[in-house]
């Protein structure tokens, strides 16, 4: 695919080097991609813990209450 197909895509590659290969690059951006997605879900997660037990993270481990099933806290 041309450059111009792949969004953010400005012909330098990484730290200047150009990927030639399209199936390396299409493997590249599907890994990008998926750990994108994958760091959404982490923020939601967190979000939704923060939602139920009305703490942040950061006050959930300073209280202690950082294991759902062990500590009697939680919804578990």
């Amino acid at each position: 695919m041309p450059a111009s197909q792949y969004d953010g895509d400005y012909g330098v590659g990484w730290f200047g080097k150009n990927i030639k290969d399209p199936e390396e690059k299409a493997r590249k951006l599907n890994a990008e991609l998926n750990n994108g997605r994958a760091a959404m879900m982490g923020i939601m997660g967190n979000m939704v813990v923060e939602c139920i037990t009305g703490q942040t993270m950061a006050e959930q481990y300073a209280a202690g209450h950082i294991s759902p099933f062990g500590d009697g806290e939680g919804v578990f």
